[in-house]
């Protein structure tokens, strides 16, 4: 009767010891597993950061090149910023 009793008090002791450590394990990683998913979505944001960067560059770069070898162009962003040619009578009107 005590043989039944001490294996059975085995049996459920052990189990208990195998649902701890796994609880303890899985409180002690979950912090780690969000911080990992946080940084992912970060990372994320960073790389279509980027990625709008480079479109950046690659629009000024664009630009650059055109004021080198577009000479309309030059003219048009310099009357956008009323810019005039020396001797040029330019009329503005203000709304």
């Amino acid at each position: 009767m005590k043989e039944g009793l001490y294996s059975r008090f085995m049996f459920y002791f052990t189990l208990a010891m195998i649902a701890g450590i796994v609880v303890g394990g899985l409180i002690l990683v979950f912090p780690s597993y969000s911080r990992g998913r946080e940084l992912r979505r970060q990372e994320l944001q960073l790389r279509a950061q980027i990625a709008e960067k480079k479109r950046e560059i690659a629009q000024l770069a664009e630009n650059q090149r055109r004021f080198k070898a577009d000479p309309d162009f030059v003219e048009s962003i310099a009357r956008q910023n009323r810019r005039v040619f020396p001797g040029e009578i330019v009329f503005i009107f203000e709304e």
